[in-house]
């Protein structure tokens, strides 16, 4: 929508709609995704460190036995399954996210 300021120019002027219920429910749900993605992602990252380095590192330094080295594969399933959590839940947020945005401007710029 134009809107005519002081001096004759028109602006284009973005006005958001009023947010309702149903809005606030989709915001809720995209920062709850966005929130267990930060967890899958830490979750993922700590397991990747301990199992690609941690432990390799240290039991050829000796300062772990070499048993423990079987502790990896375990480590890379759970690091592999966090990770496609992660992107489900990512995925899932910005899909509920952009209809949020959606209601609440429905003629946006990015």
């Amino acid at each position: 929508m134009f809107v005519e300021k002081k001096g004759g120019n028109k602006q284009l002027e973005i006005d958001p709609n009023y947010i309702s219920a149903a809005v606030w429910a989709d915001i809720k749900i995209f920062t709850h995704n966005m929130t267990f993605f930060v967890l899958f992602i830490i979750i993922f990252a700590a397991n990747m460190l301990i199992g690609h380095n941690a432990i390799p590192s240290l039991v050829k330094s000796h300062h772990l036995p070499a048993l423990l080295s079987k502790l990896r594969p375990p480590l890379y399933l759970v690091a592999a399954v966090s990770f496609v959590a992660a992107i489900y839940f990512v995925v899932t947020a910005f899909a509920g996210g952009l209809d949020a945005i959606r209601a609440i401007y429905p003629e946006f710029w990015i």
